[in-house]
């Protein structure tokens, strides 16, 4: 379990605060787990979101509770996951090492962070799919001849894509949702790094709140309030509010 102490969520907050979604997820990543945090960047995007969901874990427990807006009547509907069940979809997983399709043969990887910063940094999406596609796919060849991964038909592409989804479940996390108001049916696009740093956010800013009442109360630096554990935190914050218990 990752160090979520008061002090660590506050030095996490402060080094992804300004960083792109990517380099974010990357840096949540890391602070689950430190020992592997120069590989984080290579690994596939759903092995990534594992590290993330573990700090997730050690934030707010086992459970995820998210909302999401309605496509129909634009009211946020909320929904729980089981973060067991989502790390079951990845461990089940067979990972082929090529797709075969009307005698082409494409040997590919699962896209990483890397892949996907490059992929952003074109200027549509066509240009990013041919990134990802040369990044992703080597090598790929027909009746022994070499094709270049951009070169592949749309049919084989999107086959290529079916399987690298499927080897990667992680990578994007679909969940079926009732609209609570119009009863719509829909499936919400859960951003896994994005859910945990609106936690870690929401809890930073929560802690500077305290260490600014705590101070101005009781002439304690900083550190002396991130020290305190949580529960006698939360005590001294209602004697500094009410003035007494």
């Amino acid at each position: 379990m990752p160090d979520l102490s008061a002090a660590a969520t506050l030095d996490l907050w402060e080094a992804a605060r300004e960083l792109g979604s990517v380099e974010r997820a990357l840096v949540l990543a890391a602070a689950a787990e430190p020992a592997a945090a120069g590989e984080i960047d290579r690994l596939p995007l759903g092995r990534r979101d594992e590290r993330i969901l573990g700090l997730h874990a050690a934030l707010a427990g086992p459970r995820l509770e998210a909302t999401a807006a309605c496509p129909a009547c634009g009211e946020q509907a909320e929904f729980s996951v089981d973060t067991g069940e989502l790390l079951e979809r990845d461990a089940d997983v067979e990972r082929p090492a090529s797709v075969e399709v009307d005698g082409f043969v494409v040997h590919w990887r699962p896209p990483d962070s890397s892949d996907v910063l490059a992929a952003a940094a074109t200027s549509d999406a066509a240009a990013a799919e041919s990134v990802l596609l040369a990044r992703c796919v080597r090598p790929a060849t027909r009746r022994g001849l070499a094709v270049e991964a951009t070169a592949l038909p749309v049919h084989v592409r999107a086959e290529v894509s079916r399987a690298m989804s499927e080897a990667d479940p992680l990578a994007e996390v679909l969940v079926d949702v009732v609209c609570p108001g119009c009863e719509t049916e829909f499936v919400a696009d859960l951003d896994v790094g994005a859910f945990v740093w609106a936690e870690v956010h929401a809890r930073a800013r929560r802690l500077l709140h305290e260490v600014d009442v705590l101070a101005r109360a009781y002439g304690w630096t900083e550190a002396e309030v991130l020290a305190l554990g949580d529960q006698r935190r939360e005590e001294y914050l209602t004697l500094a509010v009410d003035g007494g218990p």
